[in-house]
């Protein structure tokens, strides 16, 4: 069998023409998503809006009863008080029909460690942060005069919400909490 120089050449010039066109699609390709590739992950959350976003792991070991401890989750100020014996007392006894916003001190706490009581560290009327009381029953509202009692429910004041309180749960040992997860 004969074959034409003729076919032969056309025949490895289109060869060469497809593997060419392959190539170029590839690399083209490669060149596209190399370029788009930052744009894609620059609008995805960075590496501190997702840490933001995870629970956070406090040890209460060294708090003693009487001490309030201060942390940031999720950009939010959180107290965590390590309630007194009288605070829980207090703050059980309360007359709920005088409460602007009545809620029980066991709606409030994890029933196996009432001695930690964990808020959001703003007032809801005007997202201030409270202080301690003088008195030390509590909080207080410095600008608007709000007081919370020492379960963080308002009993005075412009506030008509009780301190948020975010997920949290507190370990067996209650030696530690995690905010952002619930108890089950």
């Amino acid at each position: 069998m004969v074959v034409d120089k003729k076919t032969l050449s056309e025949t490895i010039q289109t060869q060469r023409r497809d593997c060419l066109c392959k190539l170029t699609k590839f690399v083209g390709a490669a060149g596209v998503t190399a370029a788009v590739w930052p744009l894609i992950s620059a609008l995805g959350p960075d590496d501190k809006t997702v840490a933001e976003n995870e629970p956070v792991d406090v040890s209460l070991a060294g708090v003693t009863a009487g001490q309030t401890v201060k942390r940031i989750w999720q950009g939010k100020l959180i107290l965590i008080r390590h309630r007194t014996t009288e605070e829980i007392a207090a703050a059980r006894q309360s007359d709920l029909r005088l409460l602007a916003d009545p809620q029980a001190d066991s709606e409030r706490v994890a029933a196996a460690h009432p001695q930690w009581l964990v808020v959001q560290g703003y007032c809801p009327h005007a997202g201030c942060v409270p202080n301690a009381n003088p008195n030390g029953q509590g909080w207080v509202c410095p600008c608007h005069g709000s007081e919370f009692d020492t379960s963080g429910r308002v009993t005075r004041g412009p506030a008509t919400a009780n301190l948020a309180i975010p997920d949290f749960s507190v370990s067996a040992d209650g030696l530690s909490l995690r905010i952002g997860t619930k108890d089950a």
